[in-house]
């Protein structure tokens, strides 16, 4: 009989997402009010954004009274990978085609805004893959 280790790897993705999550609310935080430019300032903000995220979904993953199984588990990580790869497209896609939402934010904070989505694609896809390989 194999052991589920779906418990300890929920754990430690908690964990990690935790710890980039605080350190991309905090950093981008401080770019966000002290950056020097409208793209940096942008980059910021949007990683603080994302960083509140995902320290509130490992919050809410730690408190829950039952962890999920391996195969659920990894199935869950699999889906979030291929959505990972969709926002770091969608960053690329900002920041490549700067587009402006109706005159709510310039071309500088668009390519800001959407080098942070490929930031933060990029770092969830590399997690969630890591942690759905733990479970194979």
């Amino acid at each position: 009989m194999s052991i589920d280790r779906a418990p300890e790897v929920s754990r430690r993705l908690a964990r990690r997402l935790a710890v980039w999550g605080g350190i991309s609310t905090v950093a981008g935080g401080a770019l966000a009010v002290a950056g020097p430019t409208p793209r940096s300032r942008a980059f910021g903000l949007q990683n603080a954004m994302w960083g509140a995220i995902d320290v509130a979904i490992a919050a809410i993953s730690t408190r829950q009274s039952t962890p999920p199984t391996s195969a659920k588990l990894r199935r869950l990580l699999l889906v979030n990978t291929g959505l990972d790869v969709g926002y770091v497209a969608g960053g690329a896609h900002l920041a490549a085609r700067t587009p402006s939402f109706g005159g709510r934010i310039t071309a500088d904070q668009a390519r800001g805004h959407g080098a942070a989505v490929m930031v933060q694609g990029a770092a969830l896809f590399v997690l969630d893959l890591t942690h759905a390989r733990a479970l194979w």
